[in-house]
């Protein structure tokens, strides 16, 4: 074979092989959804507008004084001031990390929505409308407020039903640890204990708290 068809099938498998790598990488990323509000908000470890596309695997975060409102195919997801989560794709909907603070989450389905905290999986009970806050506390602390709809919780291989319109407290791997005083009217109670968590029940969650929830999430006009 001539010496200049050699060199030139050498230029073009070497120039061959970014694009083949290039195109495998990109086959990966999953676009989850886009977000649609942000202020003092982050991509990744980039500042983050309105109108960003959002990807399998990508954070997203909020300064002290930030909100970030994000939209899936069948979640909405409300990041309120200080708070990160890592979003992964599900096979019919979005999985949440929550990392740090808080996230309110909205959805229809109940395969649309799969929130890790802590390592505790927290789950639309069935399908219909569910609005959900979660918080992390502190070290194996949450705090759940099933504004609308049952939820499911599981942790290290027990799972347990979460009624709607509740706030709960709990606490993973720490049975024994002393309750700390809520501000709360009426005595906290334990709904269920185990040797892996001990859920609270707080107080019933009014209406009206649940309509303003309801207004943050779905008006254009809200932050």
């Amino acid at each position: 074979m001539p010496r200049r068809a050699v060199a030139t099938m050498m230029v073009l498998l070497l120039a061959g092989v970014p694009v083949l790598a290039r195109s495998a990488a990109t086959s990966n990323l999953l676009p989850l959804g886009t977000v649609t509000q942000a202020s003092r908000a982050h991509f990744n470890t980039s500042s983050v507008t309105a109108g960003a596309t959002i990807y399998d695997g990508d954070g997203l975060s909020t300064e002290p004084e930030g909100a970030l409102q994000f939209r899936g195919s069948a979640v909405l997801l409300y990041l309120p001031g200080a708070s990160s989560v890592r979003l992964h794709s599900l096979v019919n909907g979005t999985q949440a990390q929550l990392q740090s603070g808080t996230v309110i989450f909205s959805t229809a389905r109940a395969a649309g929505m799969e929130l890790i905290a802590d390592e505790a999986f927290i789950r639309p009970l069935s399908d219909g409308p569910t609005v959900t806050e979660v918080t992390i506390i502190g070290p194996q602390e949450l705090q759940i407020n099933a504004r609308r709809g049952g939820l499911e919780f599981s942790y290290r291989g027990e799972t347990e039903t979460l009624a709607g319109n509740s706030s709960y407290r709990i606490l993973l791997d720490q049975p024994d640890s002393p309750w700390p005083p809520q501000r709360q009217q009426g005595p906290a109670k334990a709904a269920y204990e185990n040797r892996k968590f001990k859920i609270i029940l707080i107080a019933a969650i009014a209406w009206i708290t649940e309509w303003g929830l309801h207004e943050v999430l779905e008006s254009p006009d809200r932050p």
